[in-house]
């Protein structure tokens, strides 16, 4: 909407400038005139103009010229244009009309063909089913470890978002001022949890929020990186024993994950004041801990010569630096890594590294007992750019398919975030972890698109009612709603008469199951046919056993998939 609003008063600049051009212009023209009429009295100055000239040469002249004229008249009359032989008179009227066809012209009008913002997207029907059933099994995860749900305003003051976020606060979407308040589309989940915390007493708390998130960035939408995009946060807020809501939430991103249809995945886990400490140790000021950490946090996706180069750009020293890689080229299994630093005593005597090793290890032990650590990888190069975080830090990605989509989601420990919103002296601990499902559902259409040959197509009901011969509409619409009473997704043709032929390409290209066929001949014997698609088989079903039929056939009621495929899963 800026853009848009500084491209017009740049548009308006144009057309005043112009204005005064011509205007300028035709000054300069009355005053030539006037020079010119008074050298030449009798008002012929065509005769004057010609003076001295053959009658051949002057019809070639007056030639040349018509066929210009010509020649421009009909190129405008070719655009749908009329030329007057006046100069354009850039009056208020004319600059309002040139005004309204710009901002009509920015908003999408006058013969435009609409487009969608940068960054964002349009969900089609089946990739909105994908997305549903991440969403599914995702808060399946929340509320089976006893989470409750909130929701925020897709909005914040702009002080509460700002501050909060190191270098990615330039990435924060700014509102326009509607009433005297300076507001933010919210940036995370995380933030804005820490308000209501702030503002409502909740006391203790494990909740769970899916919204959508805002980021001015540069959207890769290849890789799922989006502008608008949702985030499912699970936090755990309150007085807990050490590292135990830590382990949870790592717990709960490892089963998520797990379910999820993506391959296989891995946390990067690290503890951000080990990595505070690390940099102390090196000799890095306290002042630059932030903006090192930052670079630090690319050596995922940058060699170490690159992160390397970087430090020094922000002013540090060659073997300072290298000091540095020594520590955070090193990642591994939890255990082995652990091990290896306490041997070595990396950390000498260094009392913040030794107590956030201390934290790693109860977390290490509780991981291992929730049978989640196998899925862990202890990396000393995990930085996560935001400045919240005050203990341990973790991130997902990614380890198998073609498709390449960066982190799938993150979190970690922020002790301090909720104290800035309350008085003085007031601390509540929090740590969280939050997961990108626009990257998972790249990854879940990519996977399932493999699976069918190119194709994301699933059906959306289970039954397909149809009809043999005219004016069966009432009996089609009966026979569906048996259906629906015993919660059996279906769906009958609205065409007055349609023909089995086109109903039947019409079930086998959605990939529905089963049709269920009425006519004349059924009707009287309260019955219908059934169509096994797959199977290629058909049976007479009296209607009154209809429903019991199709459960038993494998057809599961709306909401009872889950269950379906934990039975599935039970028997194989």
């Amino acid at each position: 909407e800026s853009e848009a609003v500084e491209c017009i008063d740049f548009i308006k600049s144009e057309v005043v400038r112009a204005e005064e051009a011509a205007k300028k212009k035709e000054a300069e023209k009355a005053a030539k005139a006037a020079a010119f009429q008074n050298r030449n009295e009798d008002g012929n100055s065509k005769a004057d103009e010609f003076a001295g000239m053959s009658e051949e040469k002057k019809a070639k002249i007056l030639k040349k010229r018509a066929e210009k004229e010509a020649k421009a008249r009909a190129k405008a009359l070719s655009k749908g244009c009329e030329v007057s032989p006046t100069s354009v008179d850039l009056n208020e009227s004319v600059v309002n009309e040139v005004n309204s066809i710009v901002e009509k012209l920015l908003s999408g009008g006058i013969q435009r063909k609409p487009k969608i913002a940068k960054g964002t997207r349009d969900y089609l029907p089946e990739q909105m089913m994908i997305r549903d059933q991440a969403f599914q099994i995702i808060r399946r995860v929340f509320k089976r470890h006893g989470a409750v749900e909130i929701d925020t305003p897709v909005f914040e003051l702009k002080d509460t978002l700002t501050g909060k976020y190191g270098e990615d606060s330039k990435l924060i979407y700014d509102l326009a001022d509607q009433g005297g308040e300076m507001l933010a589309l919210r940036y995370d989940l995380t933030v804005p949890f820490a308000r209501f915390i702030a503002l409502n007493s909740v006391g203790n708390i494990k909740r769970f929020h899916i919204g959508k998130v805002y980021r001015r960035d540069q959207p890769v939408l290849s890789k799922g990186r989006y502008r608008e995009f949702y985030q499912c946060d699970f936090d755990i807020a309150g007085n807990y024993g050490r590292m135990v809501p830590d382990s949870e939430c790592v717990a709960v991103a490892t089963e998520i994950l797990a379910s999820l249809p993506i391959g296989d995945f891995a946390i990067k886990l690290n503890h951000r004041r080990l990595l505070d400490a690390i940099l102390d140790i090196c000799g890095v000021e306290s002042d630059k801990f932030r903006t090192i950490c930052s670079a630090v946090d690319k050596l995922d996706k940058e060699p170490w010569e690159a992160v390397k180069a970087e430090m020094i750009d922000k002013g540090l020293k060659g073997d300072v630096a290298d000091k540095i890689g020594k520590f955070v080229l090193q990642k591994g299994e939890p255990w082995h890594m652990y091990k290896s630093l306490m041997d070595s005593k990396a950390f000498g005597n260094h009392k913040a590294a030794n107590e956030a090793m201390e934290d790693l290890r109860n977390m290490f032990e509780y991981l291992e007992a929730m049978e989640k650590l196998k899925y862990v990888s202890f990396d000393l190069s995990l930085a996560r750019g935001l400045d919240y975080y005050t203990g341990v830090i973790y991130e997902a990605v990614c380890l198998s398919g073609k498709t390449q989509v960066g982190s799938i989601g993150g979190g970690g420990r922020y002790d301090n975030l909720v104290s800035m919103f309350q008085e003085a002296g007031k601390q509540t601990p929090c740590v969280g972890v939050s997961v990108g499902i626009e990257r998972v559902f790249t990854l879940m259409e990519a996977r399932l698109r493999e699976q069918q040959g190119g194709s994301i197509k699933q059906p959306n009901v289970a039954v397909l009612v149809a009809s043999v011969g005219n004016n069966m509409m009432s009996d089609r619409m009966r026979v569906t709603q048996r259906l629906w009473n015993a919660n059996i997704s279906a769906e009958f043709s609205q065409q007055e008469n349609p023909k089995l032929k086109y109903e039947l390409a019409n079930a086998l290209d959605r990939g529905i199951p089963f049709m269920v066929i009425v006519g004349e001949d059924e009707i009287k014997i309260a019955s219908c046919k059934v169509k096994d698609l797959k199977a290629r088989t058909e049976e007479l079903v009296t209607l009154d056993n209809l429903s019991t039929y199709l459960l038993e056939k494998g057809v599961v009621p709306v909401g009872c998939e889950f269950a379906a495929e934990e039975e599935k899963n039970r028997k194989a």
